[in-house]
């Protein structure tokens, strides 16, 4: 449970930070927010992010985690003395230092904020001021400045980030260039997840027990017949468009993960496995998935098109990992300052606040007023049905 609670923090903030833009922080040569006078949450020589910009990025940020998991999240113990607010609390607290170095670089790289980007951050502050109402603003102590303030750096961090990423050279390894080769192949799928039946009255029903004996048995038996007229030379599109399950799917490329760079999607372990293991022009034997029975046929050991995505992607991945590092490096060599308001300020669960009979701005707490669902997980990853 512990470890899957810190898991889970680095998987919500992604999608908070992208999703609401907001990872606000001031700096030496970005735009300022209006809440300057207001007392520094964290200081370093490159910057300081202002107490109403950290309390809304850890409003915004609390909001996202809610909707997933509830209000009671920040209680919950992820190491022995260490709530999941605490950890969340500190990792907010180093997001926020790496804006600042961020935002800090952007001289140096060229960026700045356009007259379209300001223009839309103004109508994000509006929309925010809607959405989130002016009353829970003023509870959790963030003034519409704050709202601008912190956009406009989000916005000028992620193109700083975009910048050093893109002036990052990196060269594939010979063993990297071949995890991200692509060969293309046809199947045919015989598939054995259709086990229901009408009823009298025309309903969908599960088969008995005997029923599903016996259609698993006849779909195993067309899959053999389709893959011995394969074998013998038959046209493959034929078969396919003769035994395949609507929607199957005939045509593929894939690296030896099984990723197909181009539509961004996964094929079943079984099924590239058994892919990889061809010759040119080979025929499998028949694979069994989750899906059913699998005929596949290598067209080529090197597609060229999804090859060269792979490629990129790779690249871009090497890119990021290589700048994460020099970027965990000025973290290291950094030195920042947290105030004490900051350290008072608690990710706490609803229940604990209310015990204080005290307002977030009053404490430093954070409390949410709007709507959350309780979603206990979120589905991850999906798979083809090939």
């Amino acid at each position: 449970m512990k470890a899957f609670m810190k898991r889970m923090i680095s998987a919500v903030a992604v999608g908070a930070m992208t999703a609401a833009l907001l990872v606000g922080c001031g700096s030496n040569n970005g735009a300022s927010g209006g809440g300057a006078a207001e007392e520094a949450a964290i200081t370093m020589e490159q910057g300081s992010v202002s107490m109403g910009e950290a309390r809304l990025y850890a409003y915004v940020m609390k909001s996202q985690y809610e909707a997933y998991y509830g209000s009671s999240i920040w209680d919950m113990e992820v190491e022995d003395g260490t709530t999941f607010g605490d950890m969340t609390k500190d990792m907010i607290t180093k997001q926020l230092a790496q804006m600042i170095i961020l935002n800090s670089q952007a001289e140096d790289y060229g960026v700045s904020l356009s007259e379209e980007d300001n223009e839309a951050v103004e109508e994000y502050v509006e929309n925010f001021k809607t959405n989130i109402g002016e009353d829970v603003m003023e509870k959790e102590g963030i003034t519409e400045d704050d709202v601008r303030a912190v956009v406009q750096q989000s916005t000028l961090a992620g193109y700083v980030y975009q910048a050093m990423l893109d002036a990052e050279e990196v060269e594939l390894t010979e063993e990297e260039k071949a995890e991200a080769a692509c060969i293309k192949v046809q199947h045919v799928l015989i598939s054995t997840t259709d086990t229901t039946k009408k009823d009298a009255e025309g309903n969908n029903v599960d088969m008995t027990d005997e029923e599903k004996e016996t259609y698993l048995a006849e779909q195993k038996a067309k899959a053999e017949e389709a893959l011995a007229r394969a074998k013998n030379g038959e046209d493959f599109k034929a078969l396919a468009d003769e035994y395949s399950s609507e929607n199957a799917g005939f045509e593929f490329a894939f690296d030896k993960n099984g990723y197909d760079p181009i539509n961004m999607s996964s094929m079943v372990e079984p099924f590239y496995t058994a892919a990889w293991a061809l010759g040119e022009g080979e025929i499998s034997e028949l694979v069994e998935s989750q899906y059913g029975y699998h005929i596949i046929k290598c067209i080529s050991l090197n597609d060229e098109e999804a090859t060269e995505a792979s490629m990129k992607t790779a690249e871009d991945n090497k890119k990021a990992e290589s700048l994460d590092e020099k970027l965990n490096k000025l973290m290291d060599e950094a030195a920042y300052t947290e105030s004490d308001a900051w350290k008072e300020y608690k990710l706490a669960s609803e229940a604990a606040e209310d015990e204080t009979g005290e307002t977030s701005a009053e404490t430093g707490e954070t409390s949410t007023e709007t709507e959350t669902s309780s979603e206990s997980e979120t589905k991850a990853e999906t798979e083809s049905e090939s």
